[in-house]
């Protein structure tokens, strides 16, 4: 059972695990476990705590790619990189996201990765549940990630709010270019190329603007500015309002947490249930590096009433 901020403390869980809650009603710190040579109790306890706090954090881990690899599978499939370019030359199924640049101008990673509020894949009909991120090498300032709290987002909207999206769909795309909300970034080379190609190839979602999460049966908030381009079987004049409406509850504090990473952090955070972005403010010479993974998701998204 998830703790209440009210009594948000350790519990020790499996010989010296420890999960702390934050106090801020979502979001653990995992300690005292190696990732890397876990017994399966400890997976167990790491994976109960991923439903319960929807972000965890994994303090000092030092993995391989192959062990990313290899923990990540705990939590299902590993998804494929779409943009495996910047795979690591190591695991193909760990991409490198990082500022670093090549003598020769090319990028050694995703440069301007998860820079909008967005729930990981969104945008394929059966998206990623599990997001990993592990932290190589951080910068002096800035480099930090906000979550938000879909559940809480959901919940916090007028009754005549939610009766209004109820079944309802929102359509998702991947392409920048067809998104008002979004800039592409010119610090990444060849952006504005690829998502034109996006544009012309990648066919539009859709997906529940409340989802119900299929292994904990909460009802969340399923839309964001990133992905979410407009409401089906609705004008635009009507649907963009609302949308707007949706995306003022993720910008609510109450319902955010941002993460400022430590050296060797493992994050773990449910897309089915968690919107993120990456908050930038550094500037090379200055280097952050990470390495991600994902997880496959095993149905579509659903909404089912309570």
């Amino acid at each position: 059972m998830s703790a209440s901020p009210e009594n948000a403390g350790p519990q020790t869980l499996q010989r010296k695990l420890i999960v702390t809650p934050r106090p801020g009603g979502f979001g653990a710190a995992i300690t005292g476990v190696d990732l890397a040579h876990m017994t399966q109790g400890e997976a167990d306890a790491v994976h109960q705590a991923y439903l319960d706090h929807q972000v965890i954090v994994i303090r000092d881990q030092d993995l391989t790619p192959d062990q990313l690899v290899e923990f990540s599978a705990r939590f299902g499939p590993i998804g494929e990189q779409e943009n495996n370019k910047f795979a690591h030359p190591e695991n193909d199924r760990v991409v490198i996201l990082s500022n670093e640049i090549r003598p020769d101008g090319t990028a050694i990673g995703v440069v301007d990765a998860g820079d909008a509020w967005h729930s990981d894949s969104s945008h394929h009909e059966i998206p990623e549940t599990a997001t990993i991120l592990q932290s190589i090498r951080n910068t002096k300032t800035g480099g930090d990630t906000d979550f938000c709290d879909m559940y809480a987002a959901y919940e916090s909207l007028p009754d005549a709010t939610k009766r209004r999206i109820e079944g309802r769909f929102g359509v998702h795309h991947v392409a920048k270019t067809l998104n008002p909300r979004v800039v592409v970034s010119t610090n990444r080379p060849g952006a504005k190329e690829y998502y034109e190609m996006q544009e012309r190839t990648r066919p539009k979602v859709l997906q529940p603007l409340v989802r119900t999460h299929e292994e904990t049966g909460r009802q969340a908030l399923f839309a964001s500015p990133r992905f979410t381009i407009t409401i089906d079987g609705m004008d635009d004049a009507e649907a963009q309002p609302l949308l707007d409406e949706l995306f003022a509850t993720i910008e609510n504090p109450a319902h955010q947490y941002r993460h400022k990473y430590q050296d060797r952090d493992v994050v773990v955070w449910d897309n089915r249930c968690i919107v993120h972005r990456a908050t930038g403010g550094y500037a090379l010479p200055d280097i952050r590096r990470m390495h991600r993974t994902t997880v496959l998701g095993k149905v579509r998204p659903f909404y089912r009433p309570n």
